[in-house]
């Protein structure tokens, strides 16, 4: 058998032996996963760029947004000693671990008859399945955590009034002095739309974000869609300070980890008997928002 990933003279060639031989290597399918499965697909993995590990079943975490002391910085005179501070008293908020799990199955038959297309038709199946589950139950999350918000300046028809308002949300978190920085700015995938035209009309004529279609960063924000639609108003936050993902690490020795920081696992079994390949993936996370005043919505920007 070729060793994966096949060139495209060997995808060709590859017999139905070849790609039921695959099938029996989690490792190869985890590798196939990972190309058609990005981290970014999880929009919860970017807002919530803390990784924790869950030990014991369950994590503890700060309730209580710390990142200020409990005193202030003072004058040192010349060969002084500085002024010892700690941080103020933390409270916690424990999380039960979780595992989303999804599995499908392969016959010869359809190996036999279509070749590679009914695999990655069942990886694609998962691939979906997995990111809209993950993606509902962070943002759900981030929904319930975040209290802070501002009204915008006038309706989003122009880049100009976007980016006002967009420096007025930074400027707002910053004026709550706990040491947060608006880097990210998740519109609902209607909005995005709308704005990112205009957003790019003020930006210099050598940008290449209409061309590439990467996520634009404009004063210091970058931009990005909530493709569910799971937000009703824009949501600026700072994403190094928001939250993060809690995993678990499981030992099962069946299971293939899929990279790109995706949390995914899977595992393939072979059936013989019922002529079949079985395929199941897992995510074992917990999506945590630790501070939710790093966030502000903004209402009223479309009519």
């Amino acid at each position: 058998m070729n060793v994966y990933p096949y060139t495209p003279s060997q995808l060709s060639a590859a017999s139905s032996a070849d790609l039921i031989a695959f099938l029996k290597q989690p490792t190869l399918v985890a590798r196939r996963l990972e190309e058609i499965l990005s981290a970014q697909q999880f929009i919860g993995n970017f807002l919530l760029a803390g990784r924790y590990v869950i030990q014991g079943g369950a994590i503890g975490i700060p309730v209580n947004e710390v990142l200020r002391t409990d005193r202030g910085a003072e004058i040192v005179a010349p060969g002084g000693e500085y002024k010892l501070t700690t941080f103020s008293q933390e409270e916690y908020e424990f999380y039960a671990a979780q595992k989303e799990g999804l599995a499908t199955e392969v016959t010869d038959e359809q190996i036999g008859r279509l070749q590679r297309q009914p695999i990655d038709d069942a990886l694609l199946h998962l691939q979906t399945e997995l990111v809209f589950s993950a993606n509902e139950m962070a943002l759900g999350v981030i929904r319930s955590s975040i209290t802070n918000t501002r009204p915008a300046g006038g309706l989003w028809t122009t880049g100009k009034q976007i980016f006002k308002d967009a420096l007025g949300v930074q400027a707002a978190v910053r004026a709550q002095k706990l040491g947060y920085a608006i880097d990210t700015a998740v519109l609902p995938g209607t909005l995005y739309a709308e704005v990112i035209p205009e957003l790019l009309d003020i930006l210099p004529d050598s940008d290449d974000t209409a061309r590439t279609g990467a996520f634009p960063t404009i004063a210091g924000i970058t931009w990005i869609s909530d493709d569910g639609d799971d937000l009703t108003d824009p949501l600026f936050l700072d994403r190094r300070r928001l939250g993060g993902i809690a995993r678990e690490n499981i030992p099962s020795p069946e299971y293939s980890p899929v990279g790109n920081d995706t949390g995914v696992e899977v595992m393939t079994e072979r059936d013989g008997k019922r002529e079949k390949t079985h395929i199941q993936a897992r995510n074992a996370h917990v999506p945590l928002v630790t501070n939710p005043l790093a966030a502000f919505y903004l209402t009223g920007t479309r009519a």
